[in-house]
């Protein structure tokens, strides 16, 4: 074929993902590969779901054993249909699967669901099955989800094409709320758990191996989808970090809130030998990051997504903060005040009119926040309820009514869930979420509460987790663009591999940051010469590479004072460490000159394999791996950003100020800005850095120990 004839071939076009994942969802014809009657296989059991769901389109089984199934026309194989299905759904083994999609291809076919496990899930051999997959959609223009999935559930279209037990039911509740799930298994828990709590979903999409079609295409149809208003996500990894910010981008452009679980924590901490930063920002700690930068409300409990997102529909764009909390019981009431605390939201504070209104139904001292249902001296309960929630309606304090149902006769919480669920009340009202503790005896209240649409949980943590959600997506803001402090690099050469102390602060020193003077001594009296020299007091740090804590090992000597003593600690230094570490390379002391301050940080970055540079900072010294008091933010940064992020940390509160004493709160911002542009500026490389301890003092703060590997 000429080059001319080459240029003239039209090549399949690749659609959006909105127009991608709605071929899977407005299917004409759907032909069904391993069709079958026996409800012990995959095919079986998603062919009877589809027609029990009253899909409305041509059913096309294939199945090479049977004339008809279910009534209907069967067909040996693809090439035997007079045209093209819409989609195609495969539930034969993996091999079967490569042979017959050429065929769907040829037909015409432009979606393929792959519900068949046995390709990069298996190993070597299943990815180079996946690869041919993949090349066959490609050269088509054939769409492919999955393979190894659980399918789609959409009630919205009223398509079912999933083999779940769940789908038993005659009808599919539906809430304005899309699910993406990595695990078919736990999208299929979490729809029947919704539809049991008064939840559902538009469409459920189980995603499986990705090969194709990934998580992001199918939450961009759910932002470009109008039956949908918050997208809820099971994510066990991003396949493309950058797609993935882009995505959310697009959900907070759209007004759709996205929540998110993401499964397993870091895997870096286990393994990082060469610095603090590696183990404590992590691989979760990172994708947390991302999340709270981009928007994403990331939650880490199943349940409470689900509560969130089914609480949060009616108004989404509703500024959650603070809670009242209504209960029948004082020991309910505590235990979720509890909860929340823990979680970080604190309580609505009544205003005096909150007070007024709720004294005529409430002895004094019973109306203060949580509210004691049970100690009211109005007794009908309805006449409470509508004033109850009237003044918490009419409260600028309060955001949203946590009532906490211990047991109790049911009557007291029935007026409550009558008023809440008015139509008439729901339009304007503050949102309401239920907690049932007890078993049982609360049933009818739950089931009353989901024949309504509004759901409930039967943990106060749970619900504490799910508000807590709710006001950090109310408390987000976008990132400020950072911009890069004068002389603060780039550099035109970077050095490479692991830099001792001296080598890494005059690196950091080139970028602006502070650092303490030092001299490295290769004898006793090296060591006297330099202290006498830098003047007293001094401290010495043994200098190797094979040595990553200096302090464990025996080698950092503080508030040196004499020559003498100068001398006598490079010996016992030099013999700690042959101690610790017998083999280690020992090139010598660092003699520095002493440097005080009041409180102690850590900043390092480093290169996360997906997202990019990221910077950490928070508590340091020897308290880095006790203290849980840091950020992990992605690089650069701009200095307002560190700024609130600093008063975010307990520690970070200090460098405000206390006791009439204020530290150089600027100097640790810029120190902090700069270590941003380092990393991002290292961005195309594997690096480490450690800055631990920036000591801070009330003029300034400075760099006195720092390790940098660039691999």
């Amino acid at each position: 074929m000429s080059a001319a004839m080459k240029e003239n071939v039209q090549q399949p076009r690749v659609p959006s993902a909105s127009a991608s994942v709605s071929r899977f969802l407005n299917p004409a014809s759907i032909a069904l590969v391993g069709a079958s009657e026996d409800q012990s296989k995959f095919g079986g059991r998603l062919f009877r779901m589809l027609l029990k769901h009253r899909y409305a389109g041509q059913v096309l089984p294939i199945n090479p054993a049977r004339d008809e199934l279910f009534g209907l026309k069967a067909y040996a194989s693809l090439d035997q249909l007079d045209a093209g299905p819409d989609l195609v759904v495969f539930t034969v083994p993996a091999d079967k699967v490569v042979e017959q999609i050429e065929q769907a291809g040829r037909l015409g076919t432009r979606a393929a669901l792959v519900i068949s496990a046995g390709f990069s899930d298996v190993g070597e051999q299943g990815l180079a099955r996946e690869h041919q997959l993949l090349e066959i959609g490609a050269r088509h223009g054939m769409r492919v989800m999955g393979p190894n999935c659980l399918g789609v559930i959409s009630a919205a279209h009223q398509l079912v094409l999933c083999s779940s037990p769940i789908l038993e039911i005659d009808h599919l509740p539906s809430q304005p709320i899309g699910f993406v799930s990595q695990s078919g298994a736990l999208m299929t828990t979490y729809f029947d758990r919704a539809w049991a709590m008064g939840g559902g979903f538009t469409h459920g999409f189980s995603v499986g191996n990705q090969a194709d079609l990934e998580l992001c295409d199918f939450v961009d149809f759910l932002i470009d989808d109008p039956a949908t208003r918050v997208i809820c996500t099971y994510i066990e990894g991003v396949k493309n970090a950058a797609r993935f910010r882009a995505t959310a981008s697009r959900a907070v452009a759209a007004g759709k809130p996205w929540l998110a679980v993401k499964a397993g924590r870091s895997s870096a901490g286990s393994a990082a030998a060469f610095s603090h930063t590696a183990s404590v920002a992590g691989d979760h700690a990172v994708f947390e990051a991302v999340c709270r930068e981009e928007g994403v409300t990331l939650l880490d409990d199943m349940g409470a997504m689900l509560l969130l997102a089914n609480s949060m529909w009616r108004d989404s764009t509703r500024a959650v903060r603070k809670v009242a909390i209504v209960t029948p019981s004082g020991g309910g009431g505590a235990l979720g005040a509890d909860a929340l605390a823990d979680q970080g939201v604190a309580l609505s504070q009544f205003s005096d009119a909150t007070r007024t209104a709720l004294a005529q139904h409430y002895p004094k001292g019973q109306a203060d926040n949580p509210v004691d249902l049970g100690a009211r001296s109005t007794q009908d309960p309805k006449v409470v309820a509508e004033a109850t929630l009237a003044a918490m309606d009419a409260d600028a304090d309060t955001d949203v009514v946590l009532v906490t149902s211990s047991m109790c006769p049911q009557e007291w919480v029935d007026g409550l869930v009558e008023v809440s669920t008015r139509a008439d009340a729901t339009a304007n009202s503050k949102p309401v979420i239920y907690v049932f503790e007890a078993g049982a005896t609360s049933q009818g209240m739950r089931d009353k509460l989901a024949a309504r649409g509004f759901a409930f949980s039967s943990s106060s943590l749970e619900a504490a987790r799910a508000i807590a959600g709710w006001k950090r997506r109310s408390d987000w803001q976008p990132r400020h663009t950072a911009e890069r402090p004068v002389q603060c690099g780039p550099l035109d050469n970077w050095p490479r591999g692991t830099l001792d102390e001296a080598r890494s602060k005059a690196l950091l020193a080139q970028y602006g940051l502070p650092v303490n003077a030092g001299q490295l001594a290769t004898s006793a009296k090296d060591a006297a010469n330099a202290a006498t020299a830098m003047g007293f007091p001094v401290v010495m740090k043994i200098v190797s590479p094979d040595i990553v804590h200096k302090t464990e090992a025996g080698g950092v000597a503080l508030n040196i004072r004499s020559v003498g003593e100068a001398a006598s600690t490079y010996e016992r230094l030099i013999t700690n460490a042959r101690v610790y570490k017998a083999d280690a390379r020992v090139e010598g002391l660092l003699v520095q000159a002493m440097a005080q301050g009041e409180v102690e940080l850590l900043i390092g970055a480093r290169s996360d394999p997906q997202f990019g540079p990221v910077v950490v900072f928070g508590a340091g010294g020897v308290l880095v791996e006790l203290l849980a008091d840091r950020v992990v933010a992605s690089a650069p940064l701009a200095a307002q950003d560190v700024s609130a992020a600093l008063d975010t940390l307990p520690i970070g509160h200090l460098l405000n100020g206390y006791r009439g004493r204020t530290l150089d709160r600027d100097g640790v911002i810029g120190a902090i800005v700069r270590v941003g542009w380092l990393a991002h500026d290292l961005r195309d490389t594997d690096f480490e850095l450690d800055i631990n301890p920036l000591m801070v003092s009330r003029e300034r703060c400075i760099a006195v120990d720092a390790r940098l590997q660039i691999r």
